[in-house]
């Protein structure tokens, strides 16, 4: 028959550090610190970084879907990269096609407004002479239309 026997944990038995019934909690800090570098256990290496446990992960997924996975990455990435390029390209197309077009189109505009109100200008000087001096003759020079030929 098996017999049981009681051992008393010495650590339990002793009195542990903290603080006294007469302090106050707050007060207490800690300094003495139980753990070093070297009592840290290896999943929590100082040196790994957090690239170096990603990679260790790779042994959990399977080889299928590591490679669906890395070929779906890369057929999004390669749609994305083309469709900038698209992009890019039509947006040069269109910018250079539109400032060959619309400028000179523009400029034709202005010039055209110019020659307008320069004729609404020459017409408002004749109304003008005409209104000052109702018996004068139009463009007073000889041989300027509207003058009479004396001789």
């Amino acid at each position: 028959m098996v017999q049981l026997e009681e051992v008393e944990d010495q650590d339990l038995a002793r009195e542990q550090p903290g603080p006294y019934e007469e302090e106050e909690d707050e007060d207490y800090t800690d300094t003495d610190s139980s753990l070093s570098d070297d009592d840290l256990p290896s999943s929590l290496d100082p040196s790994e970084t957090a690239l170096d446990r990603i990679y260790a992960l790779k042994d959990i997924i399977p080889p299928a879907t590591r490679r669906s996975i890395a070929t779906t990455s890369s057929n999004v990435f390669s749609a994305l990269k083309s469709s900038a390029l698209f992009s890019g390209k039509s947006l040069y197309v269109l910018s250079t096609g539109g400032l060959m077009v619309l400028v000179p189109y523009m400029m034709a505009m202005i010039e055209e407004q110019q020659i307008v109100e320069m004729e609404r200008e020459q017409k408002a000087r004749e109304m003008g002479s005409e209104i000052m001096s109702p018996g004068a003759q139009a463009g007073g020079l000889p041989g300027a239309p509207g003058a009479r030929a004396s001789l």
